[in-house]
């Protein structure tokens, strides 16, 4: 998975965003995504509201996830 697969699945599967949000291992390893420590570290320091709010702005369906 690329990372603009991940970012997509993310934005518009909210049980997968909440997951990610959640235990990023977990998500990732349920996307068949084997993912590094250093990979792992940095999702766990996601802005989340963040990333919402760029794919409103984009318009995506993400909206929905606060």
């Amino acid at each position: 998975m690329t990372t603009e697969q991940l970012f997509d699945k993310a934005a518009h599967d909210k049980a997968f965003f909440e997951q990610l949000k959640a235990d990023p291992a977990e998500a990732l390893q349920g996307a068949g995504v084997k993912a590094t420590p250093e990979q792992l570290a940095a999702l766990k320091h996601v802005h989340y509201k963040n990333l919402v709010d760029v794919a409103t702005a984009f318009g995506s369906s993400a909206a929905n996830f606060t």
